[in-house]
């Protein structure tokens, strides 16, 4: 467990006339935040996707995300990427993990704290989702097979319709077939544009004119943000490459958060790391080879080197136009 004055602070530092309240659940938040200034918070709170319940507002510019496993593996994540200057920047800011009531929190920068109504994009990366240990057992299953036929009923083959069961790997490769996540490396998990309510429901948006239109659209509100987040993308593929973490973790159910707003402020950041589980000693992930099981490869970059031609192309376009 983290104190407050083992943390590196950067741009987030609360003025010193603040003064940190002492119960567990409040260690950061300042002690002259008034109950009016959390509730508007919470009024005001946008959860995107992820665990509902997951996340709360904290101090007036940080979030709290519950653990939800036994493990540790997101806030040890949190921990190493923070400690390199080549990964620090490319996250929400890590301060500090809580205990409450026998429940564990992180503490991590609000990234929406820094922009005014903003649109909002949760894009799911990876062309596996799932981890090696969830698939491994070779059991048939009725109730996955029913799951496959509630959405596709062409999509058993003769032999699973004549044993009317499936393996869970093979449910689990048909789930991300059913999006981009197996063709592109990345799926949108969430979208929120300014002053609407968010829409989830893109698990369907499956090819890449699909995709390219929903982020052309959701770009709508300020379309000179593009270059910026291009920019982004480029830097967090060279910082991802760099970095000696990322090459002995696979990275699983992590995503990239895009957020803009009409005033000009554009960012990328990755999120989520609660599956970042470090391989064997000796392997090295390359993270877009094609999966086999026991190879951990994920393909977190081959969706991140499809974003950054989608986006290229989005540019391309707009000169085109002008």
């Amino acid at each position: 467990m983290l104190r407050k004055d083992d943390i590196q602070m950067s741009h987030l530092l609360f003025p010193p006339q603040y003064g940190y309240s002492s119960t567990p659940l409040d260690k950061g938040v300042p002690s002259c935040t008034s109950e009016a200034v959390l509730q508007n918070r919470k009024n005001a709170w946008i959860q995107l996707a992820g665990h509902m319940g997951s996340f709360s507002p904290a101090g007036p510019h940080t979030i709290w995300k519950k653990r939800i496993s036994k493990e540790n593996y997101e806030m040890k994540a949190y921990q190493a990427l923070m400690e390199s200057p080549a990964t620090r920047d490319i996250i929400p800011e890590f301060f500090c993990e809580v205990e409450h009531n026998g429940e564990y929190f992180i503490e991590i920068e609000d990234l929406l704290y820094h922009f005014k109504d903003p649109n909002i994009m949760d894009i799911k990366m990876g062309k596996r989702t799932f981890l090696e240990s969830e698939v491994r057992n070779p059991a048939l299953r009725r109730d996955l097979f029913e799951k496959m036929v509630s959405v596709d009923c062409m999509a058993p083959t003769d032999e699973e319709k004549k044993q009317k069961a499936i393996t869970k790997l093979r449910y689990m490769q048909f789930r991300e077939e059913e999006s981009s996540t197996s063709s592109l490396g990345f799926r949108i998990e969430a979208i929120r544009n300014s002053g609407e309510s968010p829409t989830t429901s893109l698990k369907k948006v499956k090819t890449r004119n699909q995709v390219m239109n929903v982020i052309s659209k959701f770009l709508e509100r300020h379309p000179q943000s593009v270059h910026h987040i291009l920019q982004r993308l480029k830097t967090i593929r060279v910082k991802f490459a760099e970095s000696n973490f990322f090459k002995n973790h696979e990275i699983i159910g992590s995503s990239l958060l895009i957020i803009y707003d009409e005033m000009g402020h554009s960012g990328v950041w990755m999120i989520d790391f609660a599956k970042t589980i470090p391989v064997e000693n000796g392997m090295i992930l390359h993270h877009n080879l094609p999966w086999q099981l026991g190879n951990r490869e994920d393909g977190f970059l081959c969706g991140l080197d499809n974003l950054i031609k989608i986006f290229s192309e989005l540019i391309e376009g707009q000169k085109t136009i002008s």
